[in-house]
């Protein structure tokens, strides 16, 4: 079976049905500065960035894992990039982060002066072919990726100590989703392959929200990024309000999977596949969880530029997170926020992408199929 780049597979159409006269986010501030300071026979040395602030699009709402590793990352670059110009967020949620990404692709300029960071579900909806994908990852440059983690915990109420156990006892379970096609698939495909009945309420904004809806009753189980539950659900592990299972995974070095190097103590989903049923999980469903992961969870947060900016203004952005990945003030800090997960830029970055955006076709076929059969989910 032959692997595809689906980035450039998907370009078919792409910023079709955008709406140019309604964009709500539209800014002329950096256009207008920029124009002002040429009028003004400023000169900018090439590659060097004036006093007009960066935007760094964010296709979550505040609060969520995607808002706090943007958040840590904005402030880190801004002290690195030449001039340290101010890097402000602007976060547009909805369509499972396509709309962040759309507008992104429709907006941004050749002055270098716009980021995008994607997440999992950005990367699923160009990998899955959804229709509201506005956006092509061939129109971008990748300057930097990061890696993340999750784990699956449970209100302590339920009186369950391993995911075992909580198969063992035979009752469906709820799960919160903000969208069976955005990253909540990966946990959810790893819960149905060992063999969890789950439950799942679609249309959630946040994961916030989901972790809200678990600490009110009314979910059994959930999931959190590696940000977001190092800085939401770890104070409730501590007060003994809920109880992680088990995480994801990592990939080590050989790109195996292996426990989460920022949840050492517990098991990663292979570990418990492999206790629970004594063997390795094979099949269809196991080829398309492992697809997932690498595009959800290997190469889960990256950061574009548009492909229309020139290249000696994008190689200040590929140093400068190259810079940070080397300092080890950033490196323990980032561990006790985002996770002991490297920071990629350079060659790394493009080799993530690479394998991020690439799936056998057969098995997004039959991931798309169990999306419609599971969930009724088209793409």
């Amino acid at each position: 079976m032959k692997e595809t780049p689906c980035y450039r597979e998907f370009g078919g159409g792409r910023h079709r049905g955008y709406d140019r006269a309604r964009r709500p986010w539209r800014t002329t501030v950096d256009r207008r500065l920029f124009i002002a300071a040429i009028a003004a026979g400023i000169m900018v040395p090439a590659g060097a960035h004036a006093a007009a602030p960066i935007q760094w699009v964010v296709p979550f709402e505040q609060g969520g894992g995607t808002d706090v590793w943007a958040r840590f990352m904005a402030g880190w670059l801004s002290a690195t990039l030449p001039g340290r110009p101010e890097v402000r967020r602007l976060n547009i949620s909805g369509g499972n982060s396509t709309r962040a990404a759309n507008f992104f692709a429709a907006e941004a300029r050749a002055d270098g002066r716009m980021l995008l960071g994607t997440t999992g579900s950005t990367q699923f909806a160009a990998l899955l072919g959804d229709r509201r994908v506005q956006y092509d990852y061939a129109d971008w440059r990748i300057v930097a990726a990061s890696p993340s983690g999750g784990v699956i915990y449970v209100p302590a109420s339920l009186g369950i100590g391993s995911m075992a156990e909580l198969i063992a006892r035979g009752q469906k379970v709820h799960f919160g989703s903000i969208g069976a096609a955005s990253l909540d698939i990966v946990p959810l495909l790893a819960l149905e392959i060992l063999g969890l009945e789950v439950a799942v309420l679609l249309g959630l904004n946040s994961r916030n929200a989901a972790r809200a809806g678990l600490i009110a009753g009314e979910f059994d189980v959930d999931y959190q990024t590696s940000p977001g539950y190092l800085a939401q659900v770890r104070p409730l592990v501590e007060a003994g309000q809920v109880v992680p299972l088990m995480s994801l995974g990592a990939l080590d070095r050989n790109g195996r999977l292996d426990r989460d190097p920022a949840f050492p103590a517990l098991p990663s989903f292979l570990e418990v596949y492999r206790q629970i049923h004594g063997r390795d999980p094979e099949g269809a469903a196991w080829q398309a969880w492992q697809a997932l992961f690498r595009a959800g969870f290997a190469a889960q947060k990256m950061v574009f530029l548009p492909r229309s900016v020139p290249e000696a203004r994008t190689d200040v952005f590929r140093r400068a997170f190259a810079r940070i990945a080397a300092d080890r003030r950033f490196r323990a800090e980032a561990s006790a926020v985002l996770g002991p997960y490297p920071l990629l830029a350079g060659p790394q970055a493009d080799a993530a992408l690479a394998s991020a955006m690439t799936m056998v076709p057969e098995i997004r076929n039959w991931t798309r199929d169990w999306l419609e059969r599971r969930f009724r989910v088209t793409p």
